[in-house]
This record gives structure tokens, sequence and C-alpha cells, in this order.
């Protein structure tokens, strides 16, 4: 969380220190974004545990802010069955991912692309699942990071860490262009 955090908000403010010359009305979009996903992200950013609801409206709020950044480039859409709301995991698990499939996949994407983000459950087991139709693996990342940089090693070492081999996070390419990040873990409910 360390990690991501501040390099998101530098950009971010980045970004709006030059829309507010520009572009006013979308600087006062962006602040309002920005505004929500503090408020998602700062009430959980403490616990050491969060739901998925609360996770997944931080996200939600994260893509509204580049959404302001990147405009018609960028399509999203999120589903949560209501039965998982309650489900719990570790706080800002997916940041990291969506944030990869944004800057690595869909931000290099002269078309930009759609970022679909989900949740199911298959037995005890929790996946959520993280698709874009952005470059693909390597093709968007910095070379010699075969398709996962620090983000997705530190997702992986936590993962190890509270889980052991109980969860899992894969990389996929996804046909005919994009990857798909799935994130397996032990449904835990409050």
């Amino acid at each position: 969380q360390a990690q991501i955090e501040p390099h998101m908000l530098f950009n971010t403010l980045a970004n709006l220190q030059g829309l507010i010359a520009l572009d006013p009305a979308r600087a006062g979009d962006m602040l309002d974004q920005l505004i929500v996903y503090l408020r998602a992200t700062l009430s959980v950013s403490r616990s050491e545990n969060t739901t998925l609801d609360a996770e997944f409206t931080a996200m939600q709020a994260y893509l509204g802010l580049m959404g302001v950044r990147m405009g018609a480039r960028l399509a999203w859409r999120v589903g949560l069955p209501p039965e998982l709301r309650g489900a719990r995991l570790p706080t800002m698990l997916l940041q990291p991912l969506v944030e990869n499939a944004i800057v690595h996949g869909l931000e290099p994407k002269v078309d930009g692309g759609e970022i679909d983000i989900s949740a199911s459950r298959n037995g005890d087991t929790l996946e959520i699942r993280v698709r874009d139709t952005g470059l693909g693996l390597g093709l968007g990342r910095t070379p010699g990071r075969g398709g996962g940089g620090v983000g997705v090693a530190t997702t992986r070492e936590r993962l190890l860490a509270l889980y052991g081999d109980a969860a899992s996070l894969t990389l996929t390419q996804v046909a005919p262009h994009g990857t798909l990040a799935c994130l397996t873990l032990p449904l835990e409910t409050a």
C-alpha cells in the first residue's frame, strides 16, 4: 500500500495541476473523483482487512479518476454479486491489478480500451478477475519484468504470507488482445 498510494496520488495531482489551466471543468471532475477515492481508501487504509464491497467501491472511484484523465479512451464494468459484498480480504489487494491494467495495458494503447472487474464464488474460494482489452502481457510493460512488476510481485508476496498455497495470482494473455489477472483466495465472510 505504501508503494501504490503515493505513486497514484502524485500522478493524479500532476494531472490535476495541468488540467486547472487547460480545462477547469475537467479539473473539477477530477478533484471530485479524487475526493471520492480518498474517502473510500482512507477509511480502510489503516485496517488489515476490508470487505469486497469497500474494495470495489475504491476501485470504482479509482476508475472514475482514470476516466477523467483518459476520457472516452477508458470504459469499465464492475460486477459484484450481492452475496459477496461482505466477503473479507486484505485491504488494497485490487489496486495494483487495476492500476497495472490501466498503466501498462490501456493507457499506452492509442484507442484505450475496457477494463472489467468481477468477483465470483467457486465453492469455498473467492475469485476476483481484472480483465483489460489493452496491449497484453509484455507489450505495454517495462522490458525484463515478464508481465509482472512491483505491484504484482508485492501482491503475490502478500498472498503467500497471508494464505500460503491457498491463494494465487495468475496473469494470462487474452485473445485477441489484453490481459486477465485472476486472484484466488479462500472465501471469508464477516
